[in-house]
């Protein structure tokens, strides 16, 4: 307690009963410790269960649903204390008796503010339903009860007791601290493939907001503000971790690369100055190696000292790279700038059939594109073979530059390379990345791509040199997020192909459960069953 237990008295009882009666279907309950290893395998695999309650919505292994809520971890202590805790680092603390869970966040965050002596740890076991005092809501009680003087818990827990009427003050710590997550949005997890149980789910949970929303408030869970969340809460948010993380991403491929300063550890043989440049050249060196050398050492003074002795910014090095190409391979506009400014042709190939734009798209990097674009480069430049830009950057998953082409202009139906793929086709490709971490590595998800394409005027039903849809491509890729955007824009799932397949066709052919049921439950709007409901893990 207080999530659940064996008489259904908790919160995630609560709810999965009314979410159960929104959809027409009864819960069972199965109990399984969360710390055994096997957590997915030994359920969903031993058909055990169909859902797993209380996860994080960002778990790796699991298609996870709307969330439901967003808590935080507490300082819980007895109201008649007079403490008043406002910051990890503040003294008090290293007096206070504080209890702690063994494997919990807050743990770590105390060790980190040199809060270890005085901790009271709680071991995790894996018995806890046979032995009540196990559970970590008991840290709390031992609060009530004079035993510690904090317990750093998980809100719930705290909050529970303090509903029941118990002297407890809850003091948030979401915000206290800058580098671990103290605060998690959490749903229902499903098998990946079980596309169609999540829609319905996430549903029935829209349905029974208003009944969610007042069990949380009878149970005095903390919420966190979440604007994708069932229930949105009102304490504040320091915002998903993963996004402040992102912005490690964000930096590298959506600003300007700052020029290059000497490190004060680089020994005066390893600086270029003006005047070894002077006496290099005199000796006969190469200016335009030494440009190119410039630029790959990020060096603006050198490069505008070349180009005044000389330097042809249009010419290759004896490797066939152009100087344009080689400072867009790097990310650094700054040293485009100086190249454009100095006669630099935008949309020359190098050796290997690469503009400077394409070395751009291959890097990921939003502002080399705006700025070549602004100088004229043609966006619809593809290679040899025909592939645009566009169809490149969305190929090979650089999310961030499809991102910036499409808002350049690129034509979003422009039918490219021996096979005619529009960049919706190929958005179809490319599957949503489980981890969020690897999305902000990347850029704007596919699916947030595709929406763009088709508010761009994209044909959701054009089709391929073998009359092949963007529906039917996600249903060859078991791309189910993907099917349910493309028939909600209007995807026509009745065309086939120049076979004579139907995207259902071609996922019930392909094994792919997770499309064809998408496509079966999207297109007919079957009703869920009533009875024979899914079974949940808690």
């Amino acid at each position: 307690m207080p999530l659940s237990n064996d008489k259904k008295d908790g919160f995630e009882n609560k709810i999965a009963g009314v979410v159960g009666q929104k959809m027409g279907v009864d819960i069972s309950f199965f109990w399984r410790p969360y710390i055994e290893r096997g957590l997915t395998r030994e359920t969903f695999d031993n058909h055990e269960c169909q859902i797993l309650l209380g996860m994080p919505t960002d778990y790796p292994d699991l298609l996870t649903t709307v969330p439901l809520y967003r808590s935080t971890y507490v300082l819980a202590y007895r109201s008649d204390k007079g403490l008043n805790v406002k910051s990890m680092d503040d003294p008090i603390l290293q007096k206070l008796k504080i209890g702690v869970f063994q494997q919990s966040a807050m743990r770590q965050v105390l060790a980190d503010h040199g809060i270890k002596e005085n901790v009271d740890l709680q071991i995790v076991s894996v018995d806890a339903d046979l032995e009540p005092e196990k559970q970590p809501w008991r840290q709390v009680q031992r609060v009530v009860d004079g035993k510690i003087d904090v317990a750093a818990v998980w809100g719930p827990f705290a909050g529970w007791l303090k509903k029941k009427g118990e002297p407890l003050t809850l003091q948030p710590v979401n915000m206290m601290v800058d580098n671990t997550p103290l605060e998690f949005s959490l749903g229902w997890g499903v098998q990946n493939t079980d596309v169609v149980l999540k829609l319905k789910i996430d549903m029935a949970m829209e349905d029974a907001k208003d009944e969610i929303a007042k069990i949380l408030d009878d149970y005095g869970v903390p919420l966190v503000k979440c604007s994708n969340c069932i229930v949105e809460g009102t304490l504040p948010s320091r915002g998903v971790l993963q996004q402040q993380q992102g912005q490690a991403y964000e930096d590298r491929y959506l600003t300007v690369q700052k020029t290059q300063q000497h490190t004060a550890e680089a020994s005066p043989d390893q600086v270029v100055t003006r005047a070894r440049l002077e006496a290099w050249l005199k000796q006969g060196v190469d200016v335009n190696a030494e440009l190119m050398n410039a630029i790959v050492g990020a060096d603006a003074d050198r490069i505008k000292f070349l180009i005044e002795k000389g330097a042809d910014v249009n010419k290759p090095d004896q490797l066939g790279a152009l100087p344009l190409g080689a400072a867009a391979s790097i990310r650094r506009t700054d040293l485009m700038q100086i190249l454009l400014a100095a006669g630099a042709k935008v949309d020359t190939e190098d050796i290997d059939g690469m503009t400077a734009l394409q070395h751009a798209i291959n890097v990921n990097h939003v502002p080399s594109i705006q700025l070549l674009a602004k100088h004229g480069a043609d966006i619809e430049k593809g290679t040899t073979k025909g592939y645009t830009a566009l169809e490149i950057a969305l190929s090979y998953g650089q999310f961030f530059a499809a991102k910036a082409l499409i808002e350049a202009g690129a034509k979003v139906d422009a039918a490219s390379g021996p096979e005619k793929l529009t960049p919706l086709m190929v958005c179809a490709t490319q599957l949503q990345p489980q981890q969020r971490l690897n999305q902000l590595a990347h850029g704007p998800t596919p699916l947030v791509l595709a929406e763009e394409l088709i508010k761009r005027g994209a044909n959701v039903n054009a089709q391929s040199k073998d009359g092949v849809t963007a529906l039917m491509i996600a249903a060859g890729q078991n791309n189910a997020p993907m099917i349910g955007l493309l028939l909600r824009a209007g995807a026509d799932p009745k065309m086939t192909s120049a076979a004579g397949k139907t995207a259902l066709d071609i996922a019930t052919e392909a094994g792919n459960e997770a499309a064809s049921g998408a496509l079966k439950f999207l297109t007919s709007a079957t009703p869920a069953p009533s009875s024979g409901g899914p079974k949940s893990t808690q």
